[in-house]
């Protein structure tokens, strides 16, 4: 059983980064050229034709938006990168996984580690990174939270990962996993239960948000 979990693990591990490879080759690229186009003609107007003020207007619009696409799309693809998980341990890729959310907006976060095995199951590395990944994303998007804490320790021979923010909260219903617009929530859910791990979920409007998962530190 151990050793389905990992391919199937591994294996959406490869398909991300398969996705990540197509996106980047594919359409990066396409609206690269495109910018690369806009700016051509932009400067070809203000050359030729002084009094296509209003059409240069909406070029540049354009080119906002075909930027704004681009930084959006680059944050997406370095978000769901693999961070080498067969080759770092479980504490160094949540530190980076940690600091690269950080960067992107104004969000403070502290992260504790607590003693944790010097050797960690890889479907365990990935559960743990996958959650706290969508975690964070959630908190950035759509809490508006000043602060988040992040711990990971060691309890009953199990790894215990908190994530608590002082966003807005929201009230919890039971069918809400099941909806279309809770499908992150329901993914931690189901990645927990992959490695027979536990996950916990705690909000209410105007007290934050607080995700508890507990997996086997062991195979």
């Amino acid at each position: 059983m151990q050793d389905e979990i990992k391919q199937a693990l591994a294996f959406t591990e490869e398909e991300l980064n398969r996705i990540v490879l197509d996106v980047h080759d594919g359409p990066v690229q396409k609206l690269f050229a495109a910018m690369a186009v806009l700016e051509q003609t932009q400067d070809a107007i203000l050359r030729y034709n002084p009094t296509g003020r209003s059409l240069l207007a909406n070029l540049n619009k354009i080119s906002s938006l075909i930027e704004s696409s681009l930084t959006e799309i680059r944050s997406f693809l370095g978000t769901f990168r693999s961070p080498e998980f067969d080759k770092r341990s479980l504490a160094s890729i949540i530190e980076s996984l940690v600091i690269q959310q950080e960067e992107l907006g104004d969000l403070t976060l502290d992260l504790k580690i607590e003693k944790l095995p010097d050797e960690v199951p890889l479907p365990v590395k990935i559960v743990l990174y996958r959650i706290l990944q969508e975690a964070l994303s959630n908190t950035f998007r759509h809490s508006g939270a000043q602060n988040q804490w992040i711990r990971l320790w060691m309890e009953d021979e199990k790894i215990c990962m908190e994530a608590v923010d002082d966003g807005r909260g929201f009230t919890i219903n039971p069918q809400m996993a099941d909806r279309e617009e809770h499908i992150g929530l329901r993914g931690m859910r189901e990645r927990a239960r992959r490695v027979n791990g536990q996950f916990a979920l705690e909000s209410s409007p105007g007290k934050g948000t607080r995700i508890t998962v507990r997996v086997p530190a062991h195979e």
